[in-house]
């Protein structure tokens, strides 16, 4: 979570000394002058094997007393890196606009980002990367491909994939792009789903236009997607939180001497429910509004335990090159409870992210309609996420993960070790089958169903496969 500052330090390496007591390090056994320090830097320039020079000893002196915090969050960058770390806050990177997902030994293109070169190509999501400039990727690991792909702005690069038995072959330009910090889709029964992927500089009102929208069309409930948001800038998720909190604090920010600076927000309390999707990637500036909206009974957190990333940094610009980013405070729930190395308990506890997904629309009053699985994603009523292997295709027969195949069709599902079966409760019948059953198919520590005792088990299940897709529709 970052605060927007900027002061002029001195001199790097002498003074960067005492800017780490002013951080708050624990003084050293022996404290060293700055003369001492500049001597035994001359020293080694002149004689160490290694030749090291003026700016490799001063990079190492700047992130010798960096480390010496023992704070993952205070980082010292160079002009260089700090371009970098910009364009990740902003989301933003050179390539040619997809995003992969790897399944089965197979890479696929997840999402393509509207507007960019493969956007603009046709290229699809469920697409197969076949070869990288007439280079086969079979057998190479998703960072070696995503390496293939990527490349310097305005340089080209030819994809071939493979869709429906057919091979297609793009040349695509790469440039800058970057990645919709918020998207928003309106479900069956009036319930809004938006998706905030990170606090950019701008999330406050992308996040205000997609809410709009989602008014406009009638929303009657609210799902908020935080799932791996990372976090970002703090005064974006107070602007958000000025829609669902009319008076009160975001957090209560503590700082070194144990000074309480709450975050004030005054806003407006929303007429609908709110149900916020959290899992252990949800960090920072994330878990900073999703506290205060659990707190003040806005929303109901549904997920896995967060992050618990609970500081807060603040840039400072040095003078002579570079930037610092600096632990500041620590912040508290607006009920003052902790979030450093401790996280957030969601409201309802759920494993799996679709699962977590229909466990909203469900809490939201809704039921789910459709779901399709295949190519490394599972999409619940439109909406696309990473998945690995829900489906398996084996000896003929189609199955899908038992879990996320319950959670779609409303039923309780629970194992009895002592008979070693499976019980599957819907509707006030319970159906049970034995794990050994060749219709139930145990790997890698779960289990999936043949998708036809499924459409028996569920008269209100209707299926079909084909191009690697499994998709079930719930006509209840």
């Amino acid at each position: 979570m970052i605060r927007n500052s900027s002061i002029r330090l001195r001199r790097a390496l002498s003074l960067l000394m005492l800017s780490s007591l002013l951080a708050g390090a624990a003084p050293a056994a022996y404290a060293a002058s700055e003369a001492q320090t500049e001597d035994v830097k001359n020293l080694l320039e002149q004689y160490h094997l290694s030749k090291p020079s003026d700016e490799e000893l001063n990079d190492a002196a700047i992130q010798g007393m960096v480390d010496s915090l023992d704070d993952p969050y205070t980082e010292y960058f160079t002009d260089d890196e700090w371009k970098q770390f910009q364009s990740y806050l902003e989301q933003t990177y050179v390539g040619v606009g997809i995003v992969t997902v790897l399944d089965e030994g197979t890479l696929y293109v997840q999402e393509v980002v509207q507007g960019s070169s493969a956007a603009k190509a046709g290229v699809q999501p469920g697409d197969a990367i076949v070869a990288v400039d007439g280079q086969s990727v079979r057998g190479k690991t998703q960072y070696q491909i995503n390496q293939m792909i990527a490349g310097k702005d305005g340089t080209s690069v030819i994809l071939t994939l493979s869709r429906n038995g057919k091979t297609h072959a793009y040349t695509l330009t790469r440039s800058s792009v970057q990645l919709p910090a918020a998207t928003s889709r309106l479900l069956n029964g009036g319930i809004g789903y938006l998706s905030l992927s990170a606090f950019t500089s701008d999330a406050g009102e992308k996040f205000d236009a997609e809410l709009g929208k989602l008014e406009n069309k009638g929303m009657r409930a609210l799902i908020l997607d935080l799932r791996d948001n990372g976090g970002g800038y703090v005064n974006q998720a107070q602007k958000i939180a000025e829609n669902f909190i009319q008076d009160g604090v975001l957090a209560h920010m503590t700082d070194r001497d144990g000074k309480d600076n709450p975050l004030e927000v005054k806003g407006v309390r929303k007429p609908y429910p709110v149900y916020v999707l959290v899992n252990e990637n949800t960090a920072s500036a994330s878990e900073l509004l999703s506290g205060a909206l659990q707190d003040y009974g806005v929303a109901k957190l549904i997920g896995t335990q967060t992050y618990g990333k609970g500081v807060v940094q603040q840039f400072f610009n040095v003078s002579s090159g570079g930037v610092l980013k600096v632990t500041i405070e620590e912040y508290y729930t607006p009920n003052g409870h902790k979030v450093d190395h401790t996280g957030l308990r969601p409201d309802i506890q759920v494993q799996g992210a679709p699962q977590q997904l229909i466990a909203a629309i469900r809490a939201a009053g809704g039921a789910p309609a459709g779901l399709t699985a295949g190519k490394g994603v599972v999409s619940i009523d439109g909406i696309r996420m990473a998945s690995k292997a829900s489906v398996v295709r084996k000896n003929g027969a189609v199955y899908i993960d038992l879990k996320l195949a319950s959670s779609f069709a409303g039923a309780a599902l629970r194992y009895d070790p002592a008979t070693k079966t499976i019980a599957f409760a819907l509707g006030g019948k319970a159906e049970r089958i034995a794990v050994s059953d060749s219709r139930i198919l145990v790997q890698n520590g779960s289990s999936s169903i043949d998708v036809r005792l499924l459409a028996k088990w569920d008269a209100n299940l209707s299926w079909s496969d084909a191009g690697g897709v499994l998709k079930l529709t719930n006509h209840r």
